[in-house]
Parts: C-alpha cells; sequence; structure tokens
C-alpha cells in the first residue's frame, strides 16, 4: 500500500467534511442564531462538537482503517460514515429543534421563544402568519392584550394564538423603553459604547429574555423601531 493513497483519500475525506461542517456554521451562526444570540444561548459548545466528529473524528478514523486492498475496507468506511452521520444528525437536530424562532414583545421586555418551546395545540390555533416556526433567523412579533384569549393564557409569550405584528407593541415599547445611562448599571462603559458604535441610531433599550445571561434590544424610542440586539446585560447577573 502507498501512503500517497491512503493521503488522497484522507484529503477528499476531510475536504467534504470541512465543506459540509462549514455550511452548517453558516446555517447555525448567521441564520438560527444570529449574534449575539449564539452566545448567550450556548450554541457554539454544540458546534464544536459537531465540527470535532465531523471534521476531526470522522477523518482521522478513515485515515486509520484505510488499506488498500483490504476485504473489509467498504464495510469499515461505511461504518464509520454511518457513525460519524449518526453523531451529526443528533447534534444538529438538538440545534434545529431548539433554534429561536420568535423574539415577543410582551408588557416591559423581549422574551426569546425557542421552536421546541411551542405546543402544537397552540400554534394550530394561531393566525395563519404564526401557525409555523420559520426556518430562517428569528421573527419579531408581539403579544396582542386585546386578543379575546390574552386573559386565558395568562400573558404567556409561548403561545402563538396571541402574536400580532410588532406595530401593536408601540405604545408599551415607547412607554417601557428605558434610557441608555440605565446600561451602565448592568455593564462596563467600554462594552456599552463598543455596542453602541455598532448601532448610532438607538436612544433606547428594553430587555430580552433568553435562557442565557439575557441580552439588549435596542430600540428608537421615537417610533418604537427595533434597532438591534445589543451583547450586554439588562440586569444584573446572579
Amino acid at each position: 500500500m502507498k501512503i500517497s493513497n491512503r493521503l488522497h483519500f484522507f484529503s477528499i475525506h476531510f475536504s467534504v467534511s470541512l465543506l459540509f461542517a462549514l455550511l452548517i456554521l453558516y446555517f447555525i451562526f448567521f441564520i438560527w442564531y444570529p449574534q449575539p444570540i449564539a452566545a448567550d444561548e450556548g450554541v457554539g459548545v454544540i458546534a464544536i462538537m459537531l465540527i470535532a466528529i465531523d471534521v476531526i473524528v470522522g477523518p482521522i478514523l478513515a485515515f486509520l482503517v484505510y488499506k488498500e486492498g483490504k476485504k473489509s475496507l467498504k464495510m469499515d468506511l461505511g461504518i464509520i460514515l454511518i457513525l460519524q452521520i449518526l453523531a451529526m444528525g443528533y447534534g444538529l437536530f438538538s440545534i434545529v429543534s431548539s433554534r429561536p424562532v420568535w423574539i415577543v414583545q410582551n408588557g416591559a421586555i423581549f422574551q426569546l421563544v425557542r421552536a421546541n418551546a411551542i405546543l402544537p395545540k397552540d400554534q394550530v390555533q394561531a393566525n395563519n402568519k404564526y401557525k409555523k416556526n420559520g426556518w430562517l433567523s428569528p421573527q419579531w412579533v408581539a403579544v396582542d392584550t386585546n386578543n379575546s384569549k390574552y386573559e386565558y393564557y395568562a400573558e404567556q409569550t409561548l403561545v402563538p394564538n396571541l402574536y400580532a405584528d410588532l406595530s401593536v407593541a408601540k405604545p408599551r415599547i415607547q412607554n417601557y423603553a428605558q434610557d441608555l445611562k440605565k446600561l451602565h448599571e448592568f455593564n462596563q462603559a467600554n462594552a456599552i459604547a463598543m455596542e453602541l458604535k455598532k448601532f448610532p441610531k438607538a436612544n433606547a433599550w428594553m430587555p430580552l429574555r433568553t435562557t442565557g445571561s439575557g441580552l439588549v434590544v435596542l430600540l428608537d424610542r421615537s417610533n418604537a423601531k427595533v434597532i438591534g440586539i445589543a451583547n450586554l446585560r439588562p440586569w444584573k447577573e446572579s
């Protein structure tokens, strides 16, 4: 057996795995979990595991078992490929099923809602626009307090039955939006300056509740427009 044949096979396996991994990373960090949501939700750890399995472990195992003329070569490589796909599929399923699908304004805060937090029986009763979770970046919506089911659901944000266009929350946003100076109670001055430099039109903010430490939704208070999400803390970290 020539070592060049083994290296050639390894390079092909590695290249294909790398391209597939880069595609997955793109969807994770630019589509499903746009920054700074990815960092706050801790999805990076799972992503690293996926890449380690797909790009490192799989090709290395294939390199080790590869032997030209080996009778069981196809079976050995097939087993590695199946294990690689199963491991990748499991991790990817975890990421996709828990992806953020809605950012819901309710009361004095915004709430990040994951796909697996929504009960299908509730979603099927929602307006057509909210019956299905999107596959792209999370959509901005608001709880409609005038909805006849509002009291029944006790002001929850996890029920698309209550969702409406974000514009219905304009009075709430203008009423509850906080001054940017308030951010200094929970964040370092240099961190605030760095984030606000990205969003120069922002003049107010509201908390974004997540499963992590929480983020900040930057706003233009005059028209209740969302400017962006800043990697800042909206409250004291416990």
